[in-house]
């Protein structure tokens, strides 16, 4: 009897269904953090923009590889409502500074110091990246990284700002008739 109830625990406990992290089609949780240039930014904020949401932390050492890469999304897609929010969580903020100095990354990260973005996320494995939607909807979720990962982020945020045109264009189009 007792295997049984441990059985249906253990099935409770490793469920999907009971997972914290969102998922795939689901609202981006929305929170609000300091930048490291001290201002702070309010995911909810960036609506009608793409948003590639990525925790990552200086000691990580495919966080590192990914970092200038989505320095290079932001410059390539920056103009055309698109937005990286790269939240570090390393206990002190000096050691991230140093590294994106070191490698000319120009991003302006977050400071997530008490570690609440990262455990609402339930991210357990650095990097993960979430690319949201123009509405606030998770589109896609990459939990570490490969370089080979990039043409996947540029196809991702390329089809969803090619949505957003869809759209505006649809709208714009209803206007006229």
């Amino acid at each position: 009897m007792k295997r049984k109830y441990i059985l249906i625990l253990l099935f409770l406990l490793i469920h999907p269904v009971f997972a914290k992290q969102p998922l795939v089609g689901s609202k981006a949780i929305d929170f609000t953090l300091q930048k490291f240039d001290g201002s702070k930014l309010t995911l909810g904020n960036l609506k009608g923009k793409v948003v590639l949401l990525d925790f990552w932390a200086s000691w990580c050492t495919p966080c590192r590889e990914e970092l200038p890469f989505l320095d290079l999304l932001l410059k390539t897609y920056g103009s055309k409502n698109f937005e990286v929010v790269a939240v570090n969580i390393d206990n002190h903020p000096e050691k991230a500074y140093e590294f994106l100095n070191k490698y000319f990354v120009r991003l302006t990260p977050l400071w997530d110091e008490n570690k609440k973005v990262v455990s609402a996320y339930d991210v357990s494995t650095m990097p993960t990246t979430f690319i949201i939607d123009q509405e606030g909807w998770i589109r896609y979720i990459h939990a570490g990284f490969e370089p080979e990962q990039y043409a996947k982020y540029k196809q991702e945020i390329e089809f969803l700002l090619g949505e957003s045109y869809k759209k505006t264009s649809q709208k714009t189009a209803s206007r006229y008739k």
